[in-house]
């Protein structure tokens, strides 16, 4: 915004400086009516209302008074006197007026208050342009943060994108894993098995150990009792 007003000012004051020079070189340039400039258009002189009289000299009387920049034509010229034709509040008319109060130049009143509108427009045309100026420039700054909302969005999406495949790689490892600890677990159940049968086999073969070693302590009792009596004691009884 600062540099916008920077150059607004800049502009408005170069535009001012060239009306300022035309305006001083127009007003300093009056050239009066020849025989030679009739077929251009004149102009009364900027100082003051000029008398546009019925001959060439000051002893005839005064038709009307021409206020300053009257555009005139000049139909003739003779001794230092033009014969003009003006048009003024939408009324012609024709008459003798000084070549000193002649110039080949709009005045330089007029030449401001042309200055002035153009002026004025560009300084509209400018004005406008520099409000579409601040429009493009907010629409720019929109742009901008859209992009980099858009650049953010992007950023996370890879990041996601990033750790999807990351969680991707891990869950085709932890897969791989899972079948081989499945593997494992299977072969274990199998051992497990094994085991368990074996187990059953080791209980049946101790329980007839047992039996064994119980018929085996009977039998032995019995034969030792067989074959080792103890002699009975006689009683006094038996000797009487």
């Amino acid at each position: 915004m600062a540099k916008s007003n920077s150059f607004k000012r800049q502009t408005l004051g170069l535009i001012l400086l060239t009306g300022s020079l035309n305006i001083g070189l127009l007003s300093s340039s009056t050239v009066y009516a020849q025989d030679n400039t009739q077929a251009f258009t004149h102009y009364v002189s900027d100082r003051v209302e000029q008398p546009m009289r019925r001959g060439a000299g000051v002893e005839f009387r005064i038709e009307r008074m021409l206020p300053p920049g009257t555009p005139l034509k000049v139909l003739e010229t003779r001794d230092g006197w033009s014969r003009v034709e003006a048009t003024h509040n939408n009324r012609t008319s024709q008459g003798w007026i000084h070549q000193v109060s002649i110039q080949n130049q709009p005045p330089a009143r007029l030449q401001l208050n042309e200055q002035r509108a153009r002026f004025n427009e560009l300084e509209a045309r400018f004005n406008e342009q520099n409000r579409d100026y601040e429009q493009l420039q907010t629409h720019h700054d929109e742009i901008v943060a859209e992009l980099t909302e858009l650049k953010q969005a992007h950023f996370e999406a890879r990041r996601e994108l990033e750790q999807i495949r990351e969680i991707s790689g891990q869950a085709v490892d932890l897969d791989k894993q899972n079948r081989e600890m499945r593997q494992i677990i299977n072969e274990m159940e199998a051992q497990q098995v094994i085991m368990r049968q074996q187990i059953a086999q080791a209980g049946d073969a101790v329980k007839r150990q047992w039996f064994l070693t119980g018929a085996g302590v009977l039998l032995i009792g019995l034969l030792l009792g067989r074959f080792f009596r103890i002699p009975k004691r006689r009683s006094s009884w038996d000797s009487v």
